[in-house]
């Protein structure tokens, strides 16, 4: 049997968590100003997926980063192979949640009509 290798991207314990947090407080603050207001269901969910957004580019590029200044291209390699699934992930379950409620849309007063009994 061959030996388990380590993962080659060394990071810091809680160095990936943090910056994460930091890359999706930035990158939420950022496209929460930039949206305009009275838009609530729509553009808190493209708020939330750009903030995830974010918060793994941030991640990624930074493990990229460091397994860059140690001269460690696989590092480098998986970092970004990495990052770049998590963005993929996050915009098909993004889509995926957008789907699912697009037959549906809500009253002022709380309550939920399909699309088809409204036309």
């Amino acid at each position: 049997m061959r030996a388990l290798q380590k993962f080659p991207v060394k990071v810091k314990a809680g160095e990936m968590p943090a910056n994460f947090v930091r890359g999706f407080v930035a990158t939420g603050l950022l496209a929460a100003l930039q949206e305009p207001a009275g838009r609530a269901p729509a553009a808190s969910r493209a708020v939330l997926k750009q903030a995830l957004q974010g918060g793994t580019a941030l991640a990624a590029g930074c493990a990229a980063a460091d397994a860059w200044q140690r001269q460690d291209l696989r590092g480098v390699l998986v970092a970004v192979a990495g990052g770049a699934a998590g963005l993929a992930a996050i915009d098909y379950l993004a889509r995926k949640s957008a789907r699912r409620s697009n037959g549906k849309r809500e009253k002022h007063l709380g309550q939920e009509e399909t699309q088809e009994s409204a036309a």
